[in-house]
């Protein structure tokens, strides 16, 4: 039989991962509690003392003793209580598994009772139990994290790294919990106050931001016995990463692989490969159709009817999008003769170039031979989607991506420029047809090459600003630019840390000159946060042209850059952009996509012109 205090650490290491677990199950406790007002105080990021505050319903000696050991909890009383779980916590883990790794204060006082009581542990032991004078409510205090176990503290990141761990999820904890009061204090500083509101709009506009909360879309659903309630963004407000997804199933924030597939999945036709919508959603379903006890942490759920969740997320989602033409209707291809309708602006990008030029168009080339040998190897795309790889003609025959290359090796700028088309492609007349060159792709690619071939020429341009810029970002994005400040640098941005949610912009690559620095900046942040840690001294050690393209985090990053800063489908071009756009993919090694896949270059031969003319 295993020692008790072997056995609460080993339940420590399931509940208690870092600061942020500990954060996680107090105020999940004060929640439990009835608590409306909550405060979290966190020093040192979390390792080395944590407070949370509640005026919830507090506890007598005897409940304060039995907390404190494992197994008890007030929150469930039979087998049957499992089948229907309404609490946050249930197991009854968390205060002696927290305990037994830190020194752990309890002061609490129920209504009822003129004094509160308090009980402090050190590694488990209990080395003070005693009346005390204290408000109603509970305060529980944990110092020292870690501190009688070096193989786990160690592990421990930077203090700015658990604090933004933590403030993470406190913030998807609010998000949930409007008419909760919750006032966080980072290092004795008020970091972040959200007052208690009946407008849950409101919350969510006080903890992602007026700019975001602003333009998100309210949808609600009922499908089937589940219920939605969701704020959606447009699909012109993205992120690189899905850290903007605050996903929930009966109030209890969630991880789940399920609800993101189905979010995702729904908001397929409207975004570009890449980038991912800002969504706070939630599901409310029977607490017998959903299992809450399939994870220590209680991040993952499991559902009776997964694809009834699937199909309710799916459908909310797509009717919030659908009501505002955001969703380009079908139409008869080319091929039948039908009359396609213009789409304009962002609804263009998200049509696969392919479908405007069927039955039988074949992509251009160029003869490898025609460039360096060192720069002769195309890139392959970070991401792939078979409509786009492959183009069926009449015949039926299939024609890959490889086709065959142009006679001559002619350059794409020596060629008739006969003008754009749609504001979103340019047309050529070639010897044999008409090449299309879609404008967006073209340029993304080139920026894309030449922000590759500045950074491993050790030299990026950089384009000072006039005024310096504050940005404001998330906790773990300042901490994603600090930690890689060097690659940062590297890439052509001067960017300092300026208090714990705002960077100071100085530079911005020349070559994006023009551009938003915000927009670059909080792009390059997402990408930093969501790439593998030390990416940037894996590119500095691997200085030569093939082996950046091993490196996926890095090579997102640049091709993030690059999409952002192109010309638009939509943008009415001058002959001169037009041009310039030619000679660019000229100057780089050719490449039939741009980074994210979709193709650069489509060509309609003769003899297709001629045959849907009637002359073959």
């Amino acid at each position: 039989m295993l020692p008790d205090g072997l056995i609460d650490q080993i339940a420590a290491g399931e509940v208690v991962e870092r600061p942020a677990s500990v954060v996680k199950e107090l105020v999940e406790n004060a929640l439990d509690a009835g608590a409306r007002r909550i405060r979290v105080e966190l020093r040192d990021g979390g390792n080395d003392f944590i407070a949370v505050i509640d005026d919830g319903y507090g506890m007598t000696p005897a409940n304060a003793r039995l907390a404190l050991r494992r197994h008890a909890t007030s929150k469930i009383t039979s087998q049957d209580d499992l089948e229907r779980i309404g609490s946050f916590g249930f197991r009854g883990e968390a205060l002696p598994a927290i305990a037994s790794v830190s020194r752990l204060r309890l002061l609490t006082r129920p209504r009822a009772e003129e004094t509160g009581h308090e009980v402090r542990v050190e590694g488990g032991e209990v080395i003070l139990d005693r009346a005390a004078g204290c408000p109603v409510g509970t305060r529980i205090e944990v110092a020292n994290l870690f501190a009688q176990i070096p193989a786990r503290r160690k592990f421990l990141k930077k203090p700015a790294t658990e604090w933004g761990h933590a403030h993470d999820w406190l913030m998807r904890l609010a998000l949930s919990l409007p008419g909760v009061h919750f006032e966080i204090i980072r290092d004795d500083r008020e970091v972040g106050l959200w007052p208690a509101t009946e407008d849950p709009g409101a919350r969510i506009g006080a903890v992602l931001g007026p700019d975001v909360g602003s333009r998100l879309i309210p949808v609600t659903w009922e499908e089937r016995g589940g219920r939605v309630e969701a704020w959606l963004s447009p699909p012109d407000q993205t992120r690189a990463n899905t850290q903007g997804l605050y996903l929930y199933v009966n109030g209890r924030p969630v991880r789940d692989r399920l609800v993101r597939h189905a979010v995702l999945e729904a908001y397929r036709d409207w975004l570009p490969r890449g980038r991912y919508p800002v969504v706070v959603l939630e599901i409310t379903v029977d607490p017998t159709d959903v299992d809450v006890n399939v994870h220590p942490a209680k991040w993952e759920v499991r559902f009776a009817e997964p694809r009834m969740i699937h199909s309710l997320v799916r459908h909310a989602v797509r009717e919030a999008m659908s009501g505002r033409n955001y969703l380009i209707a079908a139409s008869p291809t080319l091929a039948s003769g039908g009359n396609r309708p213009r789409p304009s602006g962002d609804q263009r990008a998200q049509e696969p170039i392919a479908s405007y030029l069927k039955p039988a168009d074949t992509p251009i080339h160029s003869a490898p031979e025609s460039r360096p040998a060192s720069m002769s190897r195309v890139s392959e795309p970070l991401w792939t989607d078979p409509s786009l790889e492959t183009v069926r003609g009449t015949e039926g025959v299939s024609r890959s991506g490889q086709g065959d290359p142009l006679e001559g090796e002619r350059a794409l700028s020596s060629l008739p420029l006969l003008g754009q088309m749609l504001a979103s492609y340019l047309l050529l007349e070639a010897d044999d047809g008409l090449i299309l060159i879609d404008q967006h792709a073209a340029h993304e690619r080139v920026l894309y090459e030449r922000l590759r071939a500045n950074w491993l020429d050790g030299a990026v341009p950089k384009q000072g600003l006039l005024i310096a810029l504050t940005v404001e970002l998330d906790p773990l994005a300042v901490v994603a630019l600090s930690d890689d400040a060097a690659l940062v640098g590297a890439l052509g941005f001067e960017v300092e840390p300026f208090g714990e949610e705002a960077v100071v912009v100085r530079a911005i690559p020349a070559l994006l000159s023009g551009q938003d620095p915000a927009g670059l900046v909080r792009d390059l942040a997402e990408e930093l946060s969501a790439s593998e840690a030390g990416a940037g001294e894996a590119l500095r050690a691997q200085p030569d042209r093939a082996s950046t393209r091993l490196i996926p985090a890095v090579d997102r990053l640049f091709a993030t850059l690059a999409c952002h800063s192109a010309r638009r489908f939509g943008d009415h071009l001058p002959i001169e952009e037009q041009r310039a756009i030619l000679e660019g993919l000229d100057s780089i090694p050719w490449a039939q996509s741009c980074p994210h896949g979709r193709p650069v270059a489509r060509r309609i031969p003769r003899s297709e012109i001629e045959r849907r003319f009637g002359r073959t």
